[in-house]
């Protein structure tokens, strides 16, 4: 089991949303995984008042192929499903029931030491809360995009991502891209720390925000 508690932060102007989020993940054998994450606390004044309480909850599963041509390619297809618990009239949630897939592709060069990944996927929308239209604007299908590499250095590692979502193929007005730059620091075999900064690239992302990562491993075999 693997155990993340996370903390975001992102400005746009005068208007703010801050996370506080747990994702636990189960190993249920050594290709399936199964895991919830959980907006366990968010506090944002997008409605035009500032409003806390619980966001949105997910569950999904990943089946990994851990070597795909070779021992240093790695391939995995996951399934998420989205359950709007937070309530989109105080701006603390989509008002959306989605189902996303997705693809994971990675591979390693240079025995390990830089790794490229990517993640690609939809975000449908199977179902709406009764109450989120009119009140809040109505969520669309998404496509959205994840690129990344990554370089061990010391006792970590240096990741740069690029984030691309976008709802334009369904109909909607926002494309959205991201850079983030972040930093994974082993603490200890089964501990990690990650420091990261979005950047907004284009006029629909938040321009900034903050992103801190605690993650704790149990069980399973030490690395």
């Amino acid at each position: 089991m693997m155990l993340t508690t996370g903390g975001w932060y992102s400005r746009n102007g005068n208007t703010y949303d801050r996370f506080l989020t747990q994702k636990a993940e189960w190993g249920i054998s050594d290709r399936l995984q199964i895991s919830t994450f959980v907006n366990a606390l968010h506090s944002s004044n997008s409605s035009g008042l500032d409003a806390t309480g619980m966001g949105d909850f997910e569950i999904g599963a990943r089946y990994t192929w851990a070597s795909v041509g070779s021992r240093f390619t790695h391939l995995a297809f996951a399934v998420d499903a989205g359950i709007p618990t937070g309530d989109p009239r105080k701006g603390l949630g989509e008002g959306a029931y989605t189902v996303a897939p997705s693809l994971l592709v990675s591979h390693e060069l240079q025995g390990g030491q830089y790794q490229i990944f990517s993640t690609t996927g939809a975000d449908f929308v199977v179902a709406h809360r009764q109450f989120a239209p009119p009140f809040t604007e109505r969520p669309r299908h998404a496509f959205f995009s994840n690129t990344g590499l990554s370089r061990r250095i010391g006792r970590g590692w240096a990741v740069g991502e690029l984030s691309i979502t976008t709802n334009r193929w369904s109909g909607g007005a926002d494309t959205q891209v991201a850079l983030s730059p972040s930093y994974v620091w082993r603490v200890a075999r089964r501990v990690e720390l990650l420091l990261g900064i979005p950047i907004g690239l284009t006029s629909s992302t938040d321009p900034i925000g903050g992103v801190v990562k605690f993650t704790f491993e149990l069980g399973g075999r030490p690395e």
